[in-house]
This record gives structure tokens, sequence and C-alpha cells, in this order.
């Protein structure tokens, strides 16, 4: 019997998020997927800027980085354009980790 080999995905993974406002519960989350899985950079774009305790927790995660924008797609775009060749992964913070399970199953 022979069985294939997996060929391992050479292409860099860069994660986008968004939300409305930007908590230590969505940063925790997104520092343990990070963790978990190869990624080259991980963005997050909030409309409201985070609270000071939030931006220091957030320098501390070495792949991270915080856009401060209203324009979601516009930065996706401008993402997508600094890495061609890597696969995006967009990620709603509202629904996503520690912060979906907290929510109320009404």
């Amino acid at each position: 019997m022979f069985f294939k080999k997996k060929q391992n995905d050479k292409k860099e993974k860069v994660i986008v998020s968004f939300t409305q406002k930007l908590g230590m519960v969505c940063l925790r989350s997104l520092e343990e997927y990070i963790g978990k899985n190869k990624i080259a950079k991980c963005y997050i774009i909030v409309l409201h800027p985070p609270h000071q305790n939030v931006i220091e927790y957030a320098r501390n995660i070495s792949l991270l980085e915080i856009i401060v924008s209203s324009d979601f797609k516009q930065e996706t775009e401008k993402i997508k354009k600094l890495y061609p060749g890597s696969t995006i992964e967009i990620i709603n913070l509202e629904d996503f980790g520690e912060r979906n399970m907290m929510r109320d199953a009404i």
C-alpha cells in the first residue's frame, strides 16, 4: 500500500481580522491561534482606537499589527498587495475564539 506524502504548503499565511472594538479577549485568542499555526503576519483592523492596556499587550505579540481605519475593504486591498503570493485569511473577531464562546446561545 502506498501513501502520498502531504506536501508542505509553501505559501505564507497572512491573517486580516476586523472588529468594532478590540479587547484583551480578542488578542488572547489570536495569540493562541498564531502560536498553533504558521502565520507570516497578523493584521487587526479596528474602527475605534483600542485602550492603552490593549496596545501594550499587543506589542508583546511579535507578528501582530493594529490598524485603525473605517474602511476595511481598502485596508485589506493594501495588505493583499504587500503579500501577493500568500494566502490571506479574513477573520471576524466578533465570532472568533473566546469572545464567541462568551455570548449567550439565544
